[in-house]
């Protein structure tokens, strides 16, 4: 069926009407809202149209809608309660990178913020305030890891720093320094790195197998000291007892006594060449006096 164009009536000077005839919209006529119409005589294709009461409805220059693609275009939506959205496109993100809340809520997103798939990639610092779990490995490229960033002042007794293995059903193991005590430990403990405190507890000192050491200062030795096969020392050996090692006498080639003093040594050590050497001077020396 056909449009069919409404009527209107003809009036003549006294307001008497003289006849009918159809709207024309040439001549500006239109149907108000109140009876029924939207008070235009044309809509441009797409716009949405909005109510002003009982005036002649709006044209929205900024709100149109496609019906070809099922597209709705504006320049801004608010949305005041909660909307399930079964896809989103923002014309200003950049593929893989993460997507944070800007500046009044408003979607953004940064080059130094990535993500592939399979690699989260920061340029910049990480600040983690809790714990920092890895499934897998933790691996870097800088040869050197700061441990205790940021610490202002002088640590104290109680400031323990170092790395804590947990083991499962066996105890703990950690690598640390004491700042008690002022040195390394390596040691079974209970702790869990845990809490405020960082008192790192010794359960007993651990044993560590090593290729050479080299120490210029004090090498202290508490319990067995095994599988040594050279022992170079440039100061000296002390003994729990107090007693000072400080060099060792040796068979000198061609020398009729390895003791090169007549006064005996309380702080050097001798070796076994050396004592078969005296006492060979020695016996010697007491046969010629026998004569």
């Amino acid at each position: 069926m056909a449009d069919k164009i409404p009527l209107k009536g003809l009036f003549d000077g006294s307001g008497n009407v003289t006849g009918l005839a159809e709207l024309q919209s040439s001549a500006g006529d239109t149907i108000g809202v109140i009876h029924g119409g939207t008070g235009l005589a044309t809509i441009t294709a797409n716009k949405i149209l909005t109510g002003n009461g009982t005036s002649a409805m709006s044209v929205e220059a900024n709100l149109t809608f496609d019906g070809s693609n099922n597209t709705l275009t504006t320049p801004n939506v608010n949305i005041s309660t909660a909307a399930t959205l079964a896809s989103a496109k923002v014309s200003d993100l950049t593929d893989n990178r993460v997507v944070i809340a800007g500046t009044a809520g408003e979607l953004e997103d940064s080059g130094n913020l990535t993500f592939d798939g399979t690699t989260l990639t920061v340029t910049g610092n990480i600040v983690a305030t809790g714990n920092f779990e890895a499934q897998t490995q933790i691996t870097t490229t800088d040869p050197v890891l700061l441990i205790d960033s940021g610490r202002s002042g002088n640590p104290g007794a109680s400031d323990d720093s170092g790395i804590i293995i947990e083991r499962g059903s066996d105890p703990n193991v950690s690598i640390f320094w004491d700042s008690s005590e002022e040195h390394f430990s390596f040691a079974s403990t209970t702790d869990t790195g845990a809490g405020s405190d960082n008192t790192i507890a010794v359960s007993a000192q651990m044993p560590i197998k090593v290729g050479n050491i080299t120490s210029t200062g004090n090498l202290a030795i508490a319990g067995t000291l095994t599988g040594v096969t050279n022992l170079g020392l440039s100061g000296n050996l002390q003994f729990d007892s107090g007693q000072v090692i400080d060099g060792i006498l040796v068979d000198a080639a061609g020398a009729t006594s390895a003791f090169t003093s007549t006064t005996a040594s309380e702080t050097k050590l001798v070796t076994e060449a050396a004592v078969k050497t005296h006492v060979s001077a020695q016996a010697s020396a007491f046969a010629i006096a026998l004569g």
